[in-house]
Parts: structure tokens; sequence; C-alpha cells
């Protein structure tokens, strides 16, 4: 989709430049000129990293509340609260979601299944949100006795 829409520009800048050719020399400096411009502000402005660009850090100083998981055809959704205990606002998380088998008792469980999902979401620093994400049942046909979701990295804007 980007190729798609720098190649409409391109095009569109090149009949801009090939009309303002036909109409004189003076209206055609004054558009490369304009256009030269823009160019290089769009260069910089993609070459320069900003100073609200996202950082992707590890989970520390991140909380994670879950209420009780729902069974569904489709999957399992788990909804809670995540916490942002760090100095940084969080931009994103990444959850990780585990199937765990039982059988006996609560020490010795088996990894059936692990899915992760991105969670795009604002939360200033100190402050909590609810969140709600579904994962797929394992595969297999096997049942979870038990599920555990616990953040894998954290998408957070760097401090100014």
């Amino acid at each position: 989709m980007r190729l798609l829409l720098i190649l409409t520009v391109v095009i569109a800048v090149i009949a801009l430049l090939m009309a303002s050719w036909q109409r004189g020399k003076r209206v055609f400096a004054v558009t490369a000129t304009v256009t030269a411009v823009a160019v290089a502000i769009l260069a910089y402005g993609v070459i320069k990293q900003g100073k609200n660009d996202q950082v992707t850090l590890p989970p520390e100083q991140l909380r994670i509340q879950v209420d009780e998981p729902v069974r569904s055809e489709s999957g399992v959704r788990f909804t809670g609260t995540l916490f942002n205990d760090s100095e940084l606002d969080l931009a994103g998380v990444t959850l990780r979601a585990t199937a765990l088998s039982c059988p006996d008792s609560q020490a010795d469980c088996v990894i059936l299944d692990q899915q992760e999902d991105t969670l795009l979401l604002f939360i200033p620093a100190g402050r909590h949100y609810p969140f709600a994400m579904v994962t797929r049942h394992p595969p297999g046909n096997k049942q979870a006795d038990k599920w555990e979701v616990s953040p894998v990295s954290r998408l957070a804007y760097p401090s100014p």
C-alpha cells in the first residue's frame, strides 16, 4: 500500500513538472524549487528520528491482573487490567497467553500452547487501563486446565 502511495505521488509530481515546463521556464523553475524543498523536508523527517518515536523495552514495571477467562467455540477471552508502574508512557504491550495442562498437582504443569498478541493502547505513566484479548484453543483438541497471561515486551514513548 505504501508503494502504491509513493508511486502515485511520483507520477503526480512528474505530471506537475511537465505541465509547468510547457507553461514556461520561470513557472517550471518555481515548481521545481518548491518540489525540491518539499522532498528535502520529507527526507529530513524520514532520516532524523523524532523525539516521540516509540521504543521497545522489556516488560519490567508492568503488572497485569487477569479476570476469569471466558471460553467460547473459537477461543478464550481474557479481560483484566494492565498497570503501568514506569515513568514512561505506554504505547502498547505484547502479551503471551500460555495454555497449561496440570494433571495431578499445580506444580507439575505442562505447556500445551503459547500465543502472543500485541495490544496497542495508550497508558500514561503510573496509571492503569482495562484490556481484552482473545487467543485460540490449543491445537489437537487438547483442553487447557489453566491459562497464564504475562507481558513479553512493551512499546513506550521515550522521556523528553
